[in-house]
C-alpha cells in the first residue's frame, strides 16, 4: 500500500513538473513570436515592450553602436530603421536557451533588398525574458 502511494504520489509530481516545463517552454516560444512579429510588422514600439531598460543595440548599416542605451531611444532608432529598410521578411536561423539567457540568431529582409543578419539576447528577469543585446548587421 505505501509503494502504491508513493508511485502515485511520483506520478503526480511528475506530471505537475513537466507541466511547468511545458508553460515554461510554451512562454519562451511565446516571447520569441512576440518579438518575430514585432520586427517581421516594423514595429519598433511593441517591440520595445521586450527590451530591458537598458541594452546593448548594434545596427552596423546607421553606424549606431550604444553599450548600454535606454529602451526609449533604442525604440525611436529602431523605428528609424524600419522606416529606412522597411520589412520584407524576418526568420530565425538558430535558437537556443542557457541558465537564464535565451538566445536568437535570424534573418531580416528589407523590402529595398538589403539582408541583414540579426542576433538576440535575452535575459530572464523574476517573470519574463527581456531583450539585453539586439544587432543588425548588413550582409
Amino acid at each position: 500500500m505505501k509503494t502504491l502511494q508513493n508511485i502515485l504520489w511520483t506520478l503526480v509530481i511528475g506530471c505537475l513538473l513537466s507541466g511547468f516545463i511545458s508553460i515554461s517552454t510554451a512562454r519562451d516560444i511565446e516571447i520569441t513570436e512576440k518579438i518575430k512579429g514585432s520586427i517581421k510588422n516594423g514595429n519598433a514600439h511593441n517591440l520595445a515592450v521586450h527590451f530591458q531598460k537598458n541594452l546593448d543595440l548594434v545596427i552596423d548599416a546607421e553606424h549606431v553602436e550604444f553599450r548600454n542605451v535606454r529602451d526609449e531611444q533604442a525604440e525611436l532608432i529602431l523605428k528609424n530603421f524600419f522606416k529606412k529598410y522597411p520589412p520584407k521578411d524576418f526568420k530565425y536561423g538558430f535558437q537556443g536557451t542557457a541558465s537564464k539567457v535565451r538566445y536568437c540568431t535570424a534573418t531580416y529582409q528589407a523590402l529595398n533588398g538589403n539582408t541583414f543578419q540579426v542576433y538576440i539576447l535575452m535575459k530572464v528577469t523574476e517573470k519574463e525574458y527581456l531583450i539585453n543585446t539586439l544587432h543588425f548587421k548588413k550582409e
